[in-house]
Parts: structure tokens; C-alpha cells; sequence
């Protein structure tokens, strides 16, 4: 069974000036982890219950079902808080000092294909988040960008923007209504599941400008030796893409953690290695806590659920 996807970049000759901190690691072997951590609370969930007719058609700046997409009137939520509202001053921290650097290129490669989303919940309310592309039409991002507990369920409508630097939207905005979850995040509220997608509609494809990540499953002593890389929007940034690589500081069977800064609105950014000049997506940024922020592990489970979504996207 496959165990890797690789990046997708249209434009190879571009300069990167990523911070891997990787170099002069031993070479890796690539090993699949036990399919037993699969479970139901893997199991694929959509809100195709909730869409009156299917995917939206918007593909460009404008609005989708009467909502305005002028961000004029937005409050920067973090998007953890429609789940987890009694988490609004600790959803996710800053370790020591902010040692996060702001990309000032973002229409390179990888940067072009992390996502600013601004989300509309079921109950109209604003939020943002982050996402990444690993398909022409399909963004990850954290389970709590597209599902929330405490405001409605299924979220309205996601505005995804590649690349976004401040004022400017290099690659268009783009609304998504079609959403992707699982039972263990939609059903029972479990942090370790928390991971979705958002499917945009067949009309609106900018990973094939952007280019799109690759993901994969890596043991425990890959990752342990890792240096990660977590990109993305921090809602205090006006729209500006935040940078930080750390080594890891734990793992387990679902989760990452590490001492990358993080602060809202960066909820389900890309965590990341850079091997062989490929980028691998090993986990969804979810969490935060002052002994460490965290991701979503890319197990096995996580994997193929994954790559059913990264299809419906092509």
C-alpha cells in the first residue's frame, strides 16, 4: 500500500528559500505504519446531506448564496473556537518568544499553495483559518475549519485564497461548499480526529497554478529526527503567511507536538518535511497548549482517507 504522495510544482526552477533545518540528515526509510490504527472514527463523513444543490459554481472574487465577500466587516475568529469557544484566550500560544518570520514571497513554491480561509458558519458567523493544497480541488485543513460543534455543524461556505499576501490574491479567492470530515471529529468531538477537507467545484482549480503538496506516513524515529516546517495565516496578521521550523518534541499515534509559535487562525496549516527536494505533508496543525502545539498525525488511516479525497479533487 502506498505510503507517500509526492508534491505536485508546476514551476520547478523557482527559487525556494525554505528553512528546513534538515540538512546532513541520514537517509530515511519510508515505512508504513500498522493498518490497525484505522478505526470508525475514521470513517469518511460529507455534509452532501446539507448542500441544497451541490457545489458552488463561485470560483471567483464575488459572493456565494447572498454572503458578501468585502472582508471590510470580519472579525478574525479562530476557527477552533466554534468547536472550543471557552478556548479564546489559549487556543493556540506562543512558546518563549515568537520566533515565527513572515514570508514575503508568496507566489513561490510551497508557499502559493497554503491557503487563507475565511469561513462562514452554519449560523453565519466569521472565522479563519488555514488550508493547503494537495490537488488541483481539494484543500486540508483542520476538521474544526469545516465542522463545528458549538455554531451549527457543517460550516456555510469557506472562501480559500492561495498564496494570500495581505491586500493582494495572487491566485483569486475561491468558495468551496462542498466539505469533507470524519465520524471521530463530526460525531464525537475527538481532538485526535481532527482533520477534513474541502472539496472546491469542478470550475475552480487553482492547484494547477499553485501546485499542490504531497503527503505521507512516517514511524515514529523519521519523525522524532524531523525538522518540520508549519505555514500559515495567523488571524492577527491581516492576511499575511507566517513561517516557523522546529525539530520535533514528541509524537504519538495520532499526534505531533512541537515548539513552533503558533496563534489563531492558523488552525489547519500544513506540517511538513522536505526530503529529496519533495514536500511531504505529515500532519494538520490543530492544537495549542503551552507545553507544546500540535498536528493531527498522518497515520495510515488518515492516509487513505486522504488520498479518496485528493481524487474527488483532480
Amino acid at each position: 500500500m502506498a505510503t507517500a504522495v509526492k508534491s505536485t510544482n508546476h514551476k520547478p526552477s523557482e527559487t525556494e528559500y525554505e528553512i528546513s533545518g534538515a540538512a546532513g540528515a541520514a537517509a530515511v526509510t519510508e515505512h508504513e505504519l500498522p493498518s490497525a490504527q484505522a478505526s470508525n472514527a475514521d470513517t469518511e463523513t460529507t455534509n452532501a446531506a446539507t448542500q441544497a444543490h451541490g457545489e458552488s459554481t463561485v470560483s471567483e472574487l464575488g459572493s456565494v448564496d447572498g454572503l458578501s465577500t468585502d472582508e471590510s466587516e470580519l472579525a478574525p475568529l479562530d476557527a477552533i473556537l466554534g468547536s472550543y469557544p471557552e478556548l479564546a484566550n489559549s487556543a493556540e500560544v506562543i512558546i518563549g518568544t515568537d520566533d515565527r518570520v513572515r514570508v514575503g514571497n508568496t507566489t513561490t513554491f510551497p508557499w502559493r499553495a497554503i491557503c487563507h480561509l475565511i469561513i462562514t458558519s452554519a449560523n453565519n458567523r466569521t472565522y479563519v483559518g488555514t488550508g493547503w493544497l494537495i490537488a488541483p480541488r481539494t484543500v486540508m485543513t483542520a476538521g474544526h475549519c469545516v465542522y463545528m460543534h458549538a455554531d451549527g455543524g457543517w460550516v456555510r461556505s469557506i472562501q480559500v485564497i492561495p498564496g494570500r499576501n495581505a491586500g493582494v490574491r495572487p491566485f483569486g479567492t475561491h468558495v468551496g461548499t462542498a466539505f469533507r470530515s470524519v465520524t471521530g471529529w463530526t460525531q464525537n468531538q475527538n481532538r485526535d480526529n481532527d482533520y477534513g477537507a474541502i472539496i472546491l467545484p469542478a470550475s475552480s482549480r487553482p492547484g494547477d497554478q499553485t501546485g499542490y503538496f504531497g503527503f505521507a506516513t512516517r514511524n515514529d524515529d523519521f519523525l522524532k529526527a524531523a525538522a518540520l516546517n508549519l505555514s500559515g495565516y495567523p488571524g492577527e496578521k491581516n492576511g499575511e503567511q507566517w513561517f516557523m521550523a522546529q525539530r520535533t518534541k514528541s509524537v504519538s499515534d495520532r499526534v505531533i507536538t512541537y515548539d513552533i509559535d503558533t496563534t489563531g487562525g492558523q488552525s489547519g496549516s500544513p506540517v511538513w518535511v522536505l526530503q529529496n527536494g519533495n514536500r511531504y505533508g505529515v500532519g494538520i496543525h490543530t492544537n495549542g497548549a503551552n507545553s507544546g502545539n500540535s498536528a493531527t498525525r498522518i497515520n495510515s488511516a488518515v492516509f487513505n482517507n486522504m488520498s479518496t479525497w485528493k481524487s474527488g479533487g483532480m
